[in-house]
């Protein structure tokens, strides 16, 4: 049964696809002076937004329960370092709110999109190699899984940091297509659903 992180996930990309959906019903009634590559953009900043959320809450959920005797201890769990105002929670009134409340405030300040990002975020809750293994369940090469995956994720960068524009003359935006963009989405589903799987035969 898909773990509540997982099941968020699933709701989350949905809002993807309904960006897609309406950008394709749009397309199919006005003319072509209104764009909606916008639309296309926006789903697949939306869909790159879920799969971070989803190893964020995941890896969160997996400490916690490492905390509570819930979960197999993993070797890079020790590893999480948290303030002396943490150790004093803990001590005092014990339990693992003070430990929520220490992961969300220190990976609030990161993302998990990068492959190597990802595998380390993982690497406080499984000795299992993420990209190896979900790669296994994907039936395919580890490099070939983080290779799409740095893809999908740097033209998201492109369109958050620097408005999907070329910096070389005369300065464009960068084409965006429907098919591109519902692949990726496709793509980081397969993903997740992987991952969640490697994470549930532990």
């Amino acid at each position: 049964m898909p773990t509540p992180e997982v099941l968020l996930f699933k709701q989350n990309i949905t809002y993807a696809r309904d960006l897609i959906a309406t950008a394709s019903a749009l397309r199919a009634q006005v003319t072509a002076v209104i764009n909606t590559d916008d639309l296309l953009r926006s789903a697949l900043v939306q869909g790159v937004s879920a799969f971070d959320h989803y190893v964020h809450e995941e890896v969160r959920a997996r400490m916690i329960a490492t905390q509570l005797g819930q979960h197999r201890r993993a070797n890079g769990y020790d590893k999480f370092r948290v303030s002396l105002a943490s150790v004093s929670a803990a001590l005092t009134v014990g339990g693992a709110a003070w430990l929520e409340q220490e992961i969300r405030e220190q990976h609030g300040y990161l993302s998990f999109q990068q492959p190597d990002k990802v595998a380390d975020a993982f690497r406080l809750v499984s000795d299992v190699s993420i990209w190896t293994e979900t790669a296994r369940q994907l039936e395919t090469k580890p490099e070939d899984v983080k290779r799409q995956l740095k893809l999908i994720v740097d033209r998201r960068n492109k369109i958050v940091h620097a408005a999907d524009t070329d910096p070389t003359p005369p300065r464009s935006r960068y084409p965006i297509g429907e098919a591109m963009v519902r692949d990726s989405i496709n793509f980081l589903e397969r993903v997740v659903d992987a991952i969640s799987a490697v994470l549930e035969l532990e």
